[in-house]
Protein backbone atom coordinates (compact mmCIF):
# COMPACT_ATOMS: atom_id res chain seq x y z
CA UNK A 1 0.00 0.00 0.00
CA UNK A 2 1.52 3.22 -0.61
CA UNK A 3 1.80 5.93 1.96
CA UNK A 4 1.96 9.58 1.85
CA UNK A 5 5.90 9.77 2.35
CA UNK A 6 6.12 8.03 -1.35
CA UNK A 7 4.03 10.61 -3.07
CA UNK A 8 5.46 13.76 -4.88
CA UNK A 9 4.05 17.06 -5.84
CA UNK A 10 4.80 17.28 -9.84
CA UNK A 11 3.44 20.43 -9.96
CA UNK A 12 0.01 22.25 -9.33
CA UNK A 13 -1.71 23.61 -12.38
CA UNK A 14 -5.20 25.39 -13.16
CA UNK A 15 -7.47 24.24 -15.19
CA UNK A 16 -11.29 25.51 -15.87
CA UNK A 17 -10.59 27.49 -12.26
CA UNK A 18 -10.13 24.65 -10.82
CA UNK A 19 -7.14 24.21 -9.04
CA UNK A 20 -5.14 20.50 -9.63
CA UNK A 21 -2.04 19.01 -8.36
CA UNK A 22 -0.20 15.81 -10.00
CA UNK A 23 1.04 13.77 -7.59
CA UNK A 24 3.91 10.94 -8.36
CA UNK A 25 4.57 7.86 -6.69
CA UNK A 26 8.25 8.17 -6.03
CA UNK A 27 10.04 5.54 -7.58
CA UNK A 28 7.90 4.72 -9.91
CA UNK A 29 6.03 6.20 -12.72
CA UNK A 30 2.49 6.34 -11.64
CA UNK A 31 0.82 9.88 -11.45
CA UNK A 32 -2.51 10.91 -10.69
CA UNK A 33 -3.64 14.08 -11.15
CA UNK A 34 -6.35 15.09 -8.49
CA UNK A 35 -8.65 18.22 -8.12
CA UNK A 36 -7.39 20.17 -4.59
CA UNK A 37 -7.96 23.35 -2.87
CA UNK A 38 -4.04 22.86 -1.78
CA UNK A 39 -1.25 20.69 -1.04
CA UNK A 40 -2.33 18.29 1.76
CA UNK A 41 -5.57 17.63 0.34
CA UNK A 42 -3.76 16.77 -3.18
CA UNK A 43 -1.88 14.14 -0.77
CA UNK A 44 -5.10 12.68 0.95
CA UNK A 45 -6.82 12.62 -2.64
CA UNK A 46 -4.20 10.87 -4.28
CA UNK A 47 -4.15 8.51 -1.20
CA UNK A 48 -7.33 7.19 -1.61
CA UNK A 49 -7.34 7.23 -5.56
CA UNK A 50 -4.33 4.72 -5.30
CA UNK A 51 -5.92 2.49 -2.30
CA UNK A 52 -9.17 2.23 -4.22
CA UNK A 53 -6.63 0.75 -7.20
CA UNK A 54 -4.99 -1.56 -4.36
CA UNK A 55 -1.45 -1.71 -4.82
CA UNK A 56 0.08 -4.14 -2.31
CA UNK A 57 3.38 -3.98 -0.85
CA UNK A 58 4.62 -6.50 -3.39
CA UNK A 59 3.63 -4.65 -6.95
CA UNK A 60 5.03 -1.24 -5.84
CA UNK A 61 8.44 -3.56 -5.03
CA UNK A 62 8.07 -5.50 -8.51
CA UNK A 63 7.33 -1.77 -10.51
CA UNK A 64 10.34 0.12 -8.36
CA UNK A 65 13.34 -3.03 -9.79
CA UNK A 66 11.47 -2.84 -13.40
CA UNK A 67 11.54 1.32 -13.38
CA UNK A 68 14.93 1.57 -11.72
CA UNK A 69 16.20 4.45 -12.65
CA UNK A 70 14.29 5.33 -15.49
CA UNK A 71 11.83 6.77 -12.84
CA UNK A 72 10.69 10.67 -13.37
CA UNK A 73 9.97 11.28 -9.96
Amino acid sequence: MVTRSELKILESYELFGELRYRVCVQGTNIVVNVKASNPEEALDRALEILSSIGLSDESLSKLRELVGKNTRC
